[in-house]
């Protein structure tokens, strides 16, 4: 348990009532994290931002060693530990914990050259019957910036299917056991893998144009490290306002059928009015704080909070 988390679970309790008609919890003033995002950022300023995703790495060792079973594992010490507090979880009646497979791959060059220039480019390929499908699922993030700098560039995609752009505040726990916050910004779209070459910087500029403007020639070889990725959705944390948000409890390994070595457990909503949904956010930071930060704390990695629950920065070496 972070040492922080005794006088938040205090102060979060004397924010929060549980209603006797829904048995929600609802909140009765703003979270701590939000409070200091939108006294930094009063609105209009988060007015592009339109969802919020809470992140909990668990370390493998904490879990069964079987992979299925982990989930599960997970799975049943979280929603115990959230229905201790009186949070509501609610689970699927049928394949509640089917596997979706599927490769995510992050590139960069070997001197951190996007990552310095804060962009994230990301390859995610579905599998079917144990193959990769032809079509990968290109994300370009902005990241590692402050805020106003994230939202600004605007990530326009020219080609490919399925375009979304979209902003997203991310919640973990950060050094110092202290629950905090980022943002990123990404423009997805999906191609034919063998659309993408030979994975220079150029080949992904002639869909994000603005990746031919940060100072790095067009014929930069990308390299990338790759994350098998084993995916389940079992059912949904019930907050107020926004409803049941589902849960994503993934696990990563280094090869095809490998021993994971990371999982992570997850929910969020998106599709909102970022300043008008300050209950769901008061009572989602409370999920973390008492449900991770005093009770299940000890299920994260040791070096867990360099992360701020990002399995990307774990991945990729790239501590807040």
């Amino acid at each position: 348990m972070p040492a922080s988390s005794i006088w938040k679970g205090l102060l979060y309790s004397t924010l929060l009532a549980v209603s006797s008609h829904t048995g929600i919890i609802h909140a009765v003033e703003t979270g701590p994290v939000t409070a200091a995002m939108f006294k930094a950022l009063p609105a209009p300023a988060l007015a592009e931002v339109q969802g919020r995703e809470y992140k909990f790495l668990v370390d493998p060792t904490a879990l069964k060693p079987a992979m299925d079973e982990a989930f599960v594992d997970l799975w049943q010490q979280v929603t115990e530990a959230a229905q201790n507090r009186g949070f509501q979880i609610t689970q699927k009646d049928k394949n509640a914990f089917k596997v979706d497979q599927s490769t995510k791959e992050y590139l960069d060059t070997p001197d951190k050259a996007l990552w310095q220039a804060g962009y994230l480019i990301r390859l995610s390929t579905n599998y079917k019957d144990g193959k990769p499908e032809a079509n990968t699922r290109v994300t370009v993030k902005s990241i590692n910036r402050d805020t106003a700098t994230v939202l600004k560039r605007q990530l326009k995609v020219t080609g490919g299917e399925r375009v979304k752009i979209e902003a997203e505040d991310a919640i973990g726990f950060q050094p110092g056991g202290k629950l905090g916050q980022y943002i990123e910004k990404g423009a997805s779209f999906t191609v034919a893998v063998d659309s993408l070459g030979a994975r220079t910087l150029g080949d992904f500029a002639k869909f994000v144009p603005e990746l031919a403007q940060i100072g790095l020639p067009l014929s930069t070889p990308l390299q990338g490290i790759t994350a098998y990725s084993y995916r389940v959705k079992p059912g949904a944390v019930v907050l107020p306002s926004v409803g049941a948000c589902g849960v994503s409890m993934e696990a990563w390994s280094k090869t095809l059928g490998g021993k994971p070595y990371l999982y992570d457990y997850s929910f969020g909503y998106g599709d909102i009015d970022f300043y008008a949904e300050t209950e769901a956010h008061a009572v989602g930071e409370r999920f973390m704080e008492t449900v991770f930060g005093d009770q299940l704390y000890k299920l994260q990695p040791t070096d867990g909070e360099r992360w701020g629950g990002s399995k990307v920065r774990y991945l990729m070496n790239r501590p807040l």
